[in-house]
């Protein structure tokens, strides 16, 4: 079900986060709506193993507790995310922010994109190469 959808007006790109009541990813859509990157979010139920990654059917896949952490406080409402937009040259990048904190960053052909949560890179999610 998507939540939340965010425009970047100049490059026609956007940003739309989908939360299925299980876990929650963010999509970068371009001007075609093709999705163009990706990212894991965040978990709302325990995922104590890893998936079966090559099983379609548990798509979306949540991100397991031994690759990320989980949120700290609940579940957020619509208006305690919001994406900043960073366009440097050719460069998008879409920030999704968390209660004013950045939580995960996508570009053009990141799949998937970073999250802070990330404990070690994945199928859902990248770490920050340092902190952010």
């Amino acid at each position: 079900m998507t939540l939340l959808s965010f425009r970047h007006a100049e490059t026609g790109c956007s940003l739309v986060i989908d939360d299925d009541g299980r876990v929650a990813y963010a999509f970068l859509r371009g001007p075609d709506d093709d999705i163009i990157g990706d990212v894991w979010l965040y978990n709302r139920v325990p995922c104590l193993e890893p998936p079966d990654w090559t099983d379609a059917t548990q798509a979306p896949f949540l991100n397991p507790t031994s690759m990320a952490r989980e949120l700290d406080g609940p579940a957020p409402t619509t208006n305690e995310l919001t994406v900043v937009w960073t366009l440097d040259g050719v460069l998008l990048l879409a920030d999704v922010h968390l209660r004013g904190a950045l939580l995960a960053r996508l570009s053009p052909g990141s799949a998937p994109g970073w999250n802070v949560l990330a404990r070690e890179a994945g199928p859902c999610a990248l770490p920050f190469p340092d902190e952010p």
